[in-house]
């Protein structure tokens, strides 16, 4: 049956949690746009996600954590660059390419070694994050191609026939799809450019200009 929003209560979250860790997937609202998630360490629910937006597996997911620094250096390896930036920004509407750190796997990397780490300003995220106890690979709540939900209903009428819950935590503040800031090799770059503009971030790394690959912002 497809999953019908209903409020992000504490007693919602820890039933998305636990049907999360069985395998199912949830839809979340962050801080930017509402996304589909799964739990990183069932692949079989990562390769669901693929098969619900009809996502080619190509293409790498984010990973979704909460505010503990400490949880993302157990899957990403931190460079100079990207503790700035986080120190600056603070959770929020961002996504950073690392390396991932060596020997680790999942078909959330798309079969690359980098990981987009998320860190949204996002308190349902960050519950969920710490009632399934682990980060959660995730993408925007709609079919590949399609526009990015902002609201709950919208994200239930792109994925929700794949979902067991949708956690609704009214219209996202953003109304945009994060920045994605390629942090894993010497030339730092925007591959997408969104709730944070790219002089924000070339003010934070000091640098005279980015490369922008594409924006989304208005």
């Amino acid at each position: 049956m497809p999953a019908t929003c209903e409020p992000a209560t504490p007693e919602a979250i820890a039933r998305a949690a636990a049907g999360l860790a069985a395998g199912g997937l949830a839809i979340v609202p962050t801080d930017t746009v509402y996304g589909i998630a799964a739990d990183l360490r069932r692949d079989d629910a990562v390769r669901a996600l693929y098969a619900a937006k009809g996502k080619g597996e190509a293409a790498p997911l984010q990973v979704l954590f909460g505010p503990d620094l400490g949880e993302v250096e157990l899957y990403a390896t931190w460079t100079p660059a990207a503790a700035s930036l986080v120190s600056a920004l603070g959770p929020g509407g961002w996504t950073i390419i690392l390396p991932a750190v060596p020997g680790w796997e999942s078909p959330a990397l798309a079969g690359g070694r980098t990981i987009g780490v998320r860190i949204p300003d996002a308190p349902v995220v960050h519950a969920l994050v710490a009632a399934l106890g682990a980060p959660l690979a995730a993408s925007s709540a709609n079919q590949h191609g399609s526009p990015s939900p902002r609201t709950c209903a919208e994200a239930t009428a792109g994925v929700g026939a794949h979902c067991a819950i949708a956690l609704d935590g009214g219209p996202c503040p953003a109304g945009i799809d994060s920045t994605v800031i390629d942090l894993s090799s010497a030339e730092v770059r925007i591959l997408r450019e969104g709730a944070i503009d790219r002089l924000t971030v070339a003010r934070i790394l000091d640098l005279p200009a980015i490369p922008v690959l594409r924006s989304v912002r208005p």
